[in-house]
């Protein structure tokens, strides 16, 4: 293919990125000029698609403005999840004041398409199974199928290692995304065959033997085995532990085996919700989490009556302060959904043993066709009792490598690691987490001896609104506001003990993409010194 002319050069300054078509309904063309000298690559992100223009080109990496995957500007190569491929890049040159890019007539993938075979080794690393890769007798195994225990997998053969990748995985089906379930998927706006994070290929190419369907029943220090159900121990020289959550089920309340009361974690949990809710009428959701006001967003409409019964006067006031709790109170009521606020469930009843209705504290009885927990999960480490001393809440302490006993690293939902200065012993439920712990876990397991100190990320969208997440408060002082917080315009700094510690956004893409990398660097400002309006961005790109 020739090459195209796709702008003036001088049209193109220091740090910008810009898109740019291509002739006969071609690929867009993301030019960046970085340092003087201009890069062309695919203009969408490889993890959803999002337009890659709209997001920041911070200290060399070109960021995403939806969920903040990171690409390095220089070749393209993936540098932070949950993007899971690198971006691909084009031949670019300058020639007469003009920007020329060669296109190859079949790009690589950079889509929204979860399901995309990469297209090269991450940072260029040849397949652990390629001709005259060394031999290596030793067994890696990774109990958990999901962000993390995929992320460590696919990090330890980009890393070159060359033994066995067992993923022992309790889940009936191959790692998918999570975060699609309680938005897009119970919303009918994504199906099944978008959910695999790979093509069944991908495992195959890279060696990675899965053992779906099995769980981890306990494990042994000293003999370096795992116990599985219904299976042989299973040997192994290095082990991540990334079981996960388990969600929560109410098991005191009455009424909580009836059928239609169902959790949502897994595909075959949401398979069963909609299942249930396919011909509902009245859908009742309890609690006020991320998945259940996620799945309330999905659910409502169509003929359905969604009311969600909460503890809290507004969602996510524990999280996100009351504010934001009230603004997402309102956008849900806009669209029809009842709250049963400050409220109590002390039963569930039904007939025929199918649930039928949840009786409230005082005395009221709503009628439900199918009722949806969303009162969160705990650690999936009842396994692990025997072993270790977990905390209090289930989770597994581990040091800032990510270690928790000789060979063992663990990740994800029930790792209880040290974050930020000074390092507190924090545990997070966030998908990029996950990955980015199991990035780092598998690399120190090849001996790399990588502290984690990537900065937490999260976001929610409901009704088309995304709300997004840096850092980590558990508490606060006070809440700095920029914007207006009503009209999903704001940014929020948590401040605690003199310090701001994490930021919520929602249409500030380009202030939280900097906020997040100060966070990172350690080099956000004081309270005092932050206003409206101020330029976040670091002073180097």
């Amino acid at each position: 293919m020739p090459e195209i002319d796709l702008t003036d050069a001088a049209s193109l300054p220091e740090g910008a990125l810009k898109a740019f078509p291509t002739p006969d309904e071609g690929p867009e063309v993301l030019l960046v000029r970085h340092e003087g000298e201009i890069h062309a690559f695919a203009a969408h992100c490889p993890h959803y698609g999002a337009p890659l223009a709209k997001g920041q080109l911070v200290n060399g990496k070109i960021v995403c403005p939806w969920h903040h995957a990171c690409f390095r500007v220089k070749d393209g190569s993936l540098c932070e999840p949950p993007a899971l491929d690198d971006l691909p890049a084009f031949a670019v040159r300058e020639a007469d004041g003009r920007v020329l890019v060669l296109v190859p007539e079949k790009p690589a993938a950079s889509t929204d398409d979860p399901n995309a075979t990469p297209t090269a080794e991450v940072g260029g690393t040849p397949p652990a199974d390629a001709p005259g890769a060394p031999a290596d007798a030793r067994t890696f195994v990774l109990v958990g199928g999901g962000a993390a225990g995929q992320y460590a997998a696919q990090t330890l053969r980009h890393e070159g290692f060359a033994g066995k990748i067992v993923l022992v995985s309790a889940d009936e089906k191959a790692p998918y995304d999570r975060t699609k379930l309680s938005k897009p998927y119970l919303a009918g706006k994504a199906k099944a065959a978008a959910l695999p994070l790979r093509e069944p290929n991908f495992y195959e190419k890279h060696r990675i033997d899965f053992q779906l369907n099995t769980r981890a029943t306990g494990f042994d220090l000293a003999r370096q085995e795992v116990q599985l159900e219904g299976r042989p121990p299973l040997r192994y020289d290095q082990l991540l532990l990334a079981p996960g959550g388990a969600p929560n089920r109410l098991p005191k309340l009455p009424g909580h085996d009836l059928a239609g009361v169902l959790p949502l974690r897994t595909q075959a949990d949401a398979d069963a919700i909609l299942a249930a809710t396919k011909d509902a009428q009245q859908v009742v959701v309890i609690g006020s989490s991320f998945i259940g006001m996620e799945a309330a967003s999905s659910l409502v409409g169509e003929g359905r009556v969604v009311t969600v019964v909460a503890q809290d006067k507004v969602p996510f006031a524990r999280v996100l302060g009351p504010e934001i709790g009230a603004m997402f109170r309102a956008l849900h009521e806009e669209k029809g959904v009842h709250f049963e606020a400050e409220a109590e469930v002390t039963a569930l009843l039904g007939e025929a043993g199918r649930v039928t209705g949840v009786q409230l504290k005082t005395g009221r009885v709503l009628p439900a066709d199918a009722v949806v927990l969303g009162v969160g999960v705990r650690p999936a480490t009842e396994f692990l009792k025997e072993a270790f001393s977990l905390e209090k809440d289930g989770g597994l302490a581990v040091d800032t490598y990510l270690q928790a006993a000789d060979n063992v690293y663990a990740a994800g939902d029930i790792a209880r690691f040290p974050l930020g200065a000074p390092a507190v012993p924090t545990r997070i439920e966030h998908w990029r987490v996950a990955q980015q712990h199991g990035r780092t876990a598998a690399r120190n397991m090849l001996g790399r001896q990588e502290a984690f100190t990537a900065a937490p990320y999260f976001w929610t969208q409901q009704y088309g609104k995304s709300l997004r997440y840096a850092g980590h408060a558990e508490k606060w002082d006070e809440i700095i506001y920029h914007g207006d917080v009503a009209k999903q315009d704001f940014l929020a700094l948590y401040v605690l003990d003199g310090r701001i510690v994490a930021g919520a956004s929602m249409n500030r893409d380009a202030a939280m993409i900097h906020f997040a990398e100060r966070l990172e660097q350690g080099q956000l400002p004081a309270p005092a010194d932050v206003h409206e309006g101020m330029d976040w961005a670091l002073t180097s790109n």
